[in-house]
């Protein structure tokens, strides 16, 4: 296991007990029969802010679902730059790649906090083979990111700096937003607080720090956020979203409602 995780103090969440499970693989397993979901599970596990969860090139034995937190999955450029491809919220499943025996692809770094549940690889791979209907749900999943990966390259490509911050802000935002109507309010990060640096920004756009700071400026002067101690709060959604041209069928998931 990553020497950076440490097992949960608290008892491991049992799979049907699982606040975000409506948002994760298993959501359209029945409830009567998610028992056999634990035998794939290793461990449920802690890992701080700012420690990684992989890194690049490392082989690496598990796949995960986030269970409470936010990542930041990237990969590092020939230069040095770093590229974030997305920030990962509860319920998505991190750590998958064609070849489960390949090397990491790209790292995973946790933003805040987190709790992960852990699935060897070798397991993952049984797990799609024995239910079918685990690994069309992992398809589906896929097919949707796929979709999202375009909006983000259209964000790092064509798109003003003022619009690809505001559809990062907007995009996270729904989904932590989603994720309230579905788990106890007692955990998880708050929808219109989002827990993402300037240089978090800057990594996700593909702009320079100090451009992220001249730009988040102008949302503040216009009222739509503030921002402070590693956080950005949104104060007018509904506008940042017109400003984003953001279409929430991006990352609704028709089958929760």
């Amino acid at each position: 296991m990553n020497t950076n995780l440490k097992l949960v103090t608290s008892p491991e969440t049992k799979c049907s007990e699982c606040l975000v499970r409506r948002m994760a693989l298993f959501k359209k397993v029945p409830l009567d029969k998610l028992d056999w979901t634990q035998d794939y599970r290793s461990s449920q596990s802690g890992i701080e802010a700012r420690h990684h969860l992989y890194q690049e090139g490392q082989t690496h034995p598990y796949v995960y679902t986030l269970y409470d937190g936010c990542l930041k999955l990237y990969k590092t450029l020939a230069n040095g730059k770093v590229q974030a491809m997305r920030f990962a919220s509860p319920g998505d499943f991190i750590g998958f790649q064609g070849d489960l025996t390949d090397k990491m692809h790209h790292g995973a770094i946790a933003i805040t906090d987190c709790i992960v549940c852990a699935f060897p690889r070798e397991k993952v791979s049984r797990m799609l083979c024995e239910h079918p209907e685990i690994a069309t749900e992992l398809i589906t999943k896929n097919a949707r990111l796929q979709a999202f990966c375009q909006e983000h390259l259209l964000s790092t490509g064509a798109r003003s700096a003022i619009e690809s911050i505001a559809f990062t802000l907007v995009e996270l935002n729904h989904r932590l937003t989603t994720l309230k109507k579905f788990q106890d309010s007692t955990i998880f990060i708050e929808p219109d607080t989002l827990p993402i640096t300037q240089e978090d920004l800057a990594d996700a756009v593909g702009i320079t720090p100090i451009h992220v700071n001249r730009t988040l400026r102008q949302l503040r002067e216009q009222e739509l956020i503030v921002c402070g101690k590693g956080q950005i709060r949104i104060l007018d959604e509904p506008t940042l979203r017109e400003l984003a041209n953001f279409d929430p069928q991006l990352c609704q998931d028709a089958d929760m409602f």
